[in-house]
């Protein structure tokens, strides 16, 4: 299924009024943070399917390895501040899935759409200042 840019928009409204009920009922909010970055990621991801083969691939390996590279440093981060500082060696594990997951592929989907526009930008023959 493709994702139009009117679904696109419609669940970008919808998933954050999700993550306002499942806040205020208490069950469902970081599924919401979830589908947020799974919507982010896959509409630009499908932007990517304009560009050719070569330019996709080297606009994902970009952001593959700078999400990867946030990963290592937040949860370098979070792990020392947590264990060391605040004495939590635990975290409530699916809660914190979806967290780290909707947060990743939203960085995912952002670092995307920044180098596909750059590339837009780059292939037009507009004269820029």
């Amino acid at each position: 299924m493709k994702l139009t840019k009117k679904w696109f928009i419609a669940l970008l409204l919808i998933w954050p009024m999700l993550f306002g009920l499942g806040v205020w009922d208490g069950e469902y909010a970081m599924s919401a943070v979830t589908g947020f970055g799974v919507t982010i990621a896959t509409y630009y991801e499908q932007q990517l399917e304009r560009l050719d083969k070569r330019q996709a691939t080297i606009i994902r390996d970009a952001a593959n390895s700078k999400v990867m590279m946030f990963v290592f440093g937040a949860l370098m981060l979070a792990f020392s501040f947590g264990v060391f500082f605040f004495d939590q060696p635990q975290v409530p594990l699916l809660d914190t899935i979806h967290l780290v997951l909707g947060t990743l592929l939203t960085l995912r989907g952002l670092l995307i759409r920044s180098a596909y526009e750059e590339a837009m930008i780059d292939s037009s023959k507009a004269i820029r200042l």
